[in-house]
Order: structure tokens, then C-alpha cells, then sequence
């Protein structure tokens, strides 16, 4: 019961203390994306389809009152999948589950709109760790711009935030091409997309709150 107790106590004193929003905030990211590759002016039989996949990461954070800017790093997992006939022959009547591994560096302002909820917008600089390979993209870099919203908890604890997210390729992502029907070859433009759902966890606060208090209990 006395361990409980403690507990308890450590949990609030750790929210009270995390209730200031300090002007610095870095922690980590881990959460999930359904993503796909549109097929820009789409002229083939070539059916895109979500597949889902991991990201993670880290984030840091400048808060100023209301405006946010959050830095990012973190891998993540994009592609879809392909379906096609035999005109497209990377697929040949069966599907294709594409796996564009990326480094993404994601530059994202944020705005309170409502007490801890932020709308996010900015843009994201990717690097491809398979570029070449059967499953992964052509292109070594992908640019694209993200928009959506960030809500810390509803305790105001600041330490933890939900994150949803969508990302919008602008870089085409391949060099094929397609033959039609009446024989004639047209270049493909594949472009990322991706809806996201993540988790953060803000570390700088709890490692705040140890360093002034932590401590002194450990003695």
C-alpha cells in the first residue's frame, strides 16, 4: 500500500510539475501510416492499395505562446502496393508490395487553436535507405509537405501527445513505364502518400522534474 501510495504521489507531482510548457521540449515518436503511391493522371490498369507500416523517431520543440516549431527525425516505411494485368510487367497479374524505406526530416509549425490542440503544417525532406532496389523507389531524396494535428493529453501533463498526420509526396518516385494497349509507351510519375497516427513522449519534462526532484529522494 505504501509503494502505491508513493507512486501516486511521484505520477502527480510529476504532472503539476509538467504543467509549465518550458520554450524546449525533445523526446521521442513511435506510431503507425497507412500509406500509398498515387498514380498521377493515371492511364494503366495499375490499382493502388494501402499497406500499413512503422515509424519512429525523435522530435525537438520551440514553444513561443501559441506558435510551435518542431524539428523532426525519424524512419518510416512507405510504398503501398500494386495491382496490374500483364501491360505493366513488375507485376504481372499478381500484387506488388512496394518498400520505400526513408530518413525523413520533417520541419512542422504549430498553432494552439484550442487549449493543447495544434494545428501542424510544414514541409518534409526524406532520404532513401533502398533507392534501386526491386522494392523501393527510384528517386535517392523525396520532398514532400505535411499537415495536420497535435494534441497533448488532456491531463496537461505535456508529456505525452497524439499525432495525426497527413503527408504529401511531391517527388515522383519511379522511371517506368507503361505500355498501352495500342503499343504506346507513356512515363509513370508515382507519388507518396500517407496517412499517419503517432505517439510522443516528451522526456525533457520527466528528466526536468527527476533532476529537481529525483535526486533529492534517491538521498
Amino acid at each position: 500500500m505504501k509503494k502505491i501510495l508513493t507512486t501516486i504521489l511521484i505520477l502527480v507531482n510529476i504532472i503539476s510539475f509538467a504543467q509549465t510548457r518550458f520554450a524546449t521540449q525533445y523526446g521521442f515518436k513511435v506510431g503507425t501510416g497507412d500509406s500509398k503511391t498515387a498514380i498521377i493522371n493515371n492511364k494503366t490498369n495499375i490499382t493502388s492499395k494501402f499497406r500499413n507500416d512503422l515509424n519512429v523517431g525523435a522530435f525537438y520543440r520551440w514553444n513561443l505562446k501559441k506558435v510551435s516549431v518542431q524539428p523532426e527525425l525519424y524512419y518510416q516505411v512507405r510504398g503501398g502496393s500494386f495491382k496490374a494485368g500483364s501491360n505493366f510487367a513488375e507485376t504481372s497479374n499478381t500484387i506488388l508490395r512496394n518498400n520505400y524505406q526513408y530518413v525523413s526530416v520533417p520541419i512542422l509549425l504549430g498553432y494552439e487553436v484550442a487549449k493543447n490542440v495544434h494545428l501542424i503544417v510544414g514541409p518534409e525532406y526524406g532520404v532513401a535507405l533502398n533507392a534501386g532496389t526491386k522494392y523501393g523507389p527510384v528517386k535517392n531524396t523525396d520532398f514532400n509537405m505535411v499537415g495536420g494535428l497535435r494534441i497533448d493529453m488532456l491531463d496537461a501533463a505535456h508529456l505525452f501527445s497524439l499525432n495525426f498526420r497527413y503527408v504529401y509526396g511531391l517527388t515522383n518516385t519511379t522511371n517506368k513505364t507503361y505500355t498501352l494497349d495500342d503499343k504506346s509507351v507513356i512515363p509513370l510519375n508515382f507519388q507518396n502518400r500517407t496517412l499517419q497516427l503517432s505517439a510522443t513522449y516528451n522526456f525533457s519534462d520527466f528528466y526536468r522534474w527527476y533532476k529537481k526532484h529525483g535526486d533529492k529522494k534517491k538521498k
